[in-house]
């Protein structure tokens, strides 16, 4: 029998440094054909979260953990082919990251 334990990305990305190495991540998989390339939006929406989840702990002094679990949602679906390319390529910019396709 396997167990498995949820992971929490928010919880991991605490800093700038860890959100761009872990964008950069997405990005080699997708050129190495580990992942979809659509899997790229998702990566997005965990690295704003996380950028929020920071920014907010920092101006308020809130606890970065308890934030975290407030912004665990269901499983984030892909995005499907019609996907707006603007808004992708628009939060890729603001994390300093080229879109991977």
């Amino acid at each position: 029998m396997v167990t498995t334990k949820w992971f929490n990305i928010l919880e991991a990305l605490d800093s700038e440094e860890e959100i761009r190495e872990f964008l950069e991540g997405m990005i080699q998989d997708i050129q190495d054909g580990l992942c979809e390339p659509r899997l790229f939006a998702a990566a997005l929406a965990d690295a704003a979260k996380a950028r929020f989840v920071n920014q907010l702990a920092n101006e308020t002094g809130a606890d970065r953990r308890a934030l975290c679990d407030m912004f665990l949602q269901e499983p984030f679906e892909a995005p499907t082919p019609d996907m707006a390319r603007d808004v992708v390529e628009r939060i890729a910019k603001a994390f300093a990251v080229p879109v991977p396709v």
